[in-house]
């Protein structure tokens, strides 16, 4: 019973949605209807083949292979940036953020005089979040929202890719603000990946990436997917985060009550494009941009400002996005007195940055 507790005082968005959700069905009723089994399922097999991928060490693999081709630690920061950046688009922004920033602390705790720790850790928090918006699988509310609306593949991507356009101009910018220190003082260790794994895994997940795009049924593709993993690996199905499953039944539940008290519906739908999109970007920041998404999308058919105001709106306070709060915990970790510092820099340069697209995209929305 203990353990039980612990787990949800440990899960407080669990815990949040699962109260919200019992409440909402008090009021109003539990339908099995209001659940998006495809995204539920789709969601359970993408985590387990994310695992997969952190345990055989690719990242951790292309991580020390970078600082072969790092000059000094700006170029360093740079390159973990990039990695960062487009290991979250097939990786999810929470993966390549557990991944990378331990290393990227790691590797530089050897250069105790190094200030540009902090301003590098944000950016590959940062990093992490915009680059996973670019694809529909690349986290948890562009799969949602992609599911929900039938948005047409390359319509999304180009939604998308001025985004992840003027995201990657604006860290290779502030990147100019980290120090360049010499990196003679690292020591590399190897660190290999299982290669026949990671091909295995890879052509597992191209076949979740068609289910994902409706190209393939997932009530018969996901269990075969399930059967493959657990048969080499089945310790795997031990780190997928069910947390976060039952977070997004508890979601559909709160939602398709919410979807039938009319006056809110009503009030919602009255709300323009622009609208849309600032109740996107504000909403993110106080209860973070997953379920953001899940509350305003049945209400509005305005995809473009859904999807725009979600996940930029990752950017800003530590709850905008669970990515976030990870980076954060992780660094904590390594310099629990220096914490406060980072904070104010993560504030700074998230908020900077939130106001900056957020601002430069309210003028795309239609």
């Amino acid at each position: 019973m203990e353990r039980v507790t612990n787990y949800f005082k440990n899960n407080r968005l669990l815990s949040g949605s699962l109260v919200l959700a019992l409440i909402s069905c008090l009021i109003g009723r539990f339908s099995a209807d209001f659940i998006d089994y495809k995204v539920i399922f789709s969601l359970f097999g993408l985590m387990l083949l994310i695992q997969g991928f952190e345990q055989v060490g690719l990242l951790q693999y292309l991580a020390q292979k970078l600082l072969h081709f790092s000059k000094n630690s700006r170029q360093l920061v740079q390159l973990m940036i990039l990695l960062s950046l487009i290991g979250s688009m097939f990786l999810t922004n929470d993966v390549a953020i557990l991944t990378l920033l331990p290393i990227y602390l790691k590797l530089l705790s050897v250069l105790p005089k190094f200030k540009g720790r902090f301003l590098g850790s944000v950016l590959i928090i940062v990093a992490a979040n915009l680059g996973s918006s670019f694809f529909p699988f690349g986290n948890p509310q562009n799969l949602y929202l992609y599911d929900y609306y039938h948005v047409p593949l390359p319509q999304f991507l180009t939604w998308m890719s001025l985004v992840l356009l003027v995201s990657l101009i604006s860290l290779a910018l502030l990147t100019l603000f980290v120090a360049k220190d010499s990196l003679t003082e690292i020591n590399l260790e190897n660190s290999p990946f299982e290669r026949k794994e990671t091909l295995l895994l890879s052509g597992l997940m191209i076949v979740m990436i068609l289910v994902v795009l409706d190209v393939l049924p997932y009530q018969w593709v996901i269990p075969a997917v399930a059967l493959i993993v657990a048969s080499y690996r089945w310790e795997l199905f031990k780190h997928v985060d069910y947390g976060l499953l039952m977070t997004f039944v508890c979601f559909f539940i709160i939602v398709g009550n919410i979807g039938e008290a009319q006056f809110i519906k009503e009030f919602l739908q009255r709300l323009n494009g622009k609208q849309i999109y600032l109740a996107g970007l504000g909403l993110s920041q106080v209860i973070s941009n997953v379920p953001a998404a899940f509350l305003i999308a049945p209400f509005t058919t305005n995809q473009q400002a859904v999807i725009l105001g979600v996940n930029i709106g990752g950017l800003g306070t530590l709850l905008a996005s669970l990515a976030n709060l990870i980076g954060y915990n992780l660094f904590r970790i390594y310099y629990p007195k220096e914490t406060k510092r980072f904070f104010g820099l993560f504030s700074a340069v998230n908020f900077g940055l939130l106001f900056f697209l957020g601002g430069l995209f309210y003028f795309f929305i239609h």
